[in-house]
């Protein structure tokens, strides 16, 4: 076999950094620097944690009694200190008149509920496209069928009067509209039954409703069972059940507990809610997530009425793509943006050693070229 002949290198051939380099150099401890790096950041996460840690506070909220540290918020809390309006909210669920029943996509067909911009309805072009990707049916998910799978199989009453209820009509599809819900004669049942309820003559207790007789059909029945489930904790396991080992899913629970008031007036008062910066504070003026300033700050902003605007999370949602997005993406190629950093020299701050050096030194002169060594002819 013929021995291989050597091809001297080409003027592309790679060289040997330490050949080749001109800068300075200094030895450097990977293990060293590491291991301070790692305890320095650890001593600052306590400090910072100790000076602006939030507390970890309970449900406190005007005229409440005192909560323990630390306490979700759950049907069970919101049954135990306002049977009121957890009976109330419950009867909205199947009558539709929730906020939830007329939200819209993704979560039911109720028309003209999506919010538009310029006439635009993204929510419902998405569902042309996807479908309903999260279809709730409040009348169903949050009070019939908790009733029906946890109280009926073990109370005749309960199971009658869930019977009668669905016999009279009702949608109870997945994702059906709001005004589908309930038929002509629930309605009139549940109509005349939400006015007992909000009656200054209504006397509630965390398991009991008392009002004055009055055709309400089967919905007191119904209701007092859903009150005696989230006495006893079973319906927020209901709410967030999955077919997983472990259930993570709260959409269901934190729906039906935003179509009530009770969980707004805890947010108030724990200055999370959405006109006092939100997920901007972690309990009061603590802070929280810093990195959704842009998003929870424009939902302070006047000009977008977020008291009266029926179409504010779209709008903050095309604000977000602007400003979050295609700004940063095109800022070098649109005039004036592209000279703050000119107009702001942050970077001279950044980079301040080389523009220290640069203004009292010339740069180094090129080194000379290094052939590359030849190899060492092959044994014969």
């Amino acid at each position: 076999m013929a021995a291989p002949t050597y091809r001297p290198a080409g003027p592309r051939a790679k060289r040997h950094p330490l050949s080749s380099w001109q800068g300075p150099e200094r030895r450097f401890d990977l293990i060293t620097e590491g291991t301070v790096a790692v305890v320095a950041v650890a001593l600052l996460c306590v400090l910072a944690a100790s000076l602006w840690g939030s507390p970890d506070g309970g449900l406190t909220y005007p005229k409440a009694p005192a909560s323990p540290p630390g306490q979700a918020f759950s049907a069970r809390y919101w049954d135990t200190n306002d049977p009121s309006d957890l009976t109330q909210t419950a009867v909205q669920e199947l009558l539709g008149g929730s906020e939830t029943a007329g939200y819209g996509p993704p979560f039911n067909t109720t028309s003209g509920a999506s919010q538009e911009f310029i006439g635009i309805h993204p929510a419902d072009i998405a569902k042309s496209i996807f479908g309903l990707t999260l279809p709730i049916n409040t009348a169903n998910d949050f009070v019939l069928a908790p009733v029906s799978q946890i109280v009926a199989p073990y109370n005749p009453a309960v199971a009658v009067a869930v019977r009668q209820y669905k016999r009279a009509g009702g949608d109870l599809s997945p994702g059906a509209s709001a005004d589908q819900l309930a038929s002509p004669q629930q309605a009139t049942w549940l109509n005349n039954y939400a006015k007992a309820l909000a009656a200054s003559t209504a006397k509630f207790t965390p398991t009991t409703i008392t009002v004055p007789p009055g055709d309400y059909g089967p919905v007191p029945v119904i209701i007092q069972a859903e009150q005696l489930i989230a006495a006893n904790g079973s319906l927020d396991g209901f709410l967030q059940g999955s077919d997983n080992q472990l259930g993570t899913d709260t959409t269901n629970g934190t729906m039906f507990f935003g179509d009530g008031t009770l969980w707004g007036n805890v947010a108030t008062a724990q200055g999370v809610a959405g006109d006092q910066w939100g997920v901007m504070n972690e309990l009061w003026d603590y802070p929280g997530q810093v990195w959704l300033w842009l998003y929870a700050g424009m939902y302070q902003v006047p000009a977008l009425d977020p008291s009266g605007n029926a179409n504010l999370d779209l709008d903050v949602g095309l604000l977000m793509i602007l400003l979050g997005f295609l700004l940063p993406l095109f800022a070098p190629w649109i005039p004036g943006v592209n000279r703050i950093p000119r107009w702001i020299p942050l970077y001279k701050i950044i980079y301040r050693d080389y523009y220290r050096n640069a203004s009292t030194k010339q740069p180094p002169a090129p080194a000379p070229h290094k052939p590359d060594a030849e190899p060492p002819a092959p044994a014969t």
